[in-house]
């Protein structure tokens, strides 16, 4: 199938620009050590609506790729490694765990339950938006990567993964926030033969 080039690159964009808009709000290109704990918090819950958004760009991409096959190999390493080769695909920071496409998040849901206050360390925030960034320089790698464990995952017999709606899409700018509106009924159609081309 072709997936929508269009729509993905145009996605690609806008989740390009909103991380940029998250690195000068954090001023990550002075590396902090600390941020205000308010901004942080802001920073955390934008980049997790930024990280559901980019993982499902990805997934639409991935979908639309004609992979070649995988070449048979003998095994060059004990056939115990192989779990760990095939999950490393799917990076923890950058959320590319194709069985979950992302719930709808909001800064309630990253607010820890002690309420502390003054500054809070600015590395795991400015790592993560590295990671998206690194992410986004290439991504049709990340989406190659991405179809080849989809591909696993449908001839297993694993049911297709699901995206539900985001209802706080007005928190976003209004493009990326019509993205991310679009991206479940999207995803659902084109995972559609996931059941009938096994």
């Amino acid at each position: 199938m072709s997936h929508p080039s269009a729509f993905v690159t145009h996605g690609i964009a806008q989740a390009q620009r909103a991380l940029a808009n998250v690195a000068v709000m954090t001023n990550a290109h002075l590396t902090p050590t600390t941020l205000k704990r308010t901004l942080a918090q802001r920073a955390r819950a934008e980049l997790a609506r930024l990280e559901i958004i980019i993982r499902r760009l990805l997934t639409l991409m991935a979908l639309g790729l004609v992979l070649p096959p995988v070449p048979v190999r003998a095994f060059s390493v004990h056939p115990s490694c192989t779990g760990r080769i095939e999950t490393k695909a799917s990076g923890r920071l950058t959320g590319l765990s194709p069985r979950l496409l992302g719930p709808d998040m909001d800064g309630s849901a990253l607010v820890s339950a002690p309420r502390a206050c003054g500054p809070v360390p600015a590395a795991p925030i400015l790592a993560r938006l590295a990671a998206l960034q690194e992410l986004l320089a290439a991504p049709e790698a990340h989406a190659r990567r991405l179809a080849r464990t989809l591909e696993r995952q449908r001839k297993a017999g694993d049911a297709a993964p699901m995206a539900l709606p985001m209802t706080r899409t007005h928190r976003l700018p209004p493009e990326l926030g019509a993205i991310a509106t679009a991206l479940p009924e999207l995803l659902r159609d084109a995972f559609k033969s996931w059941e009938s081309s096994g």
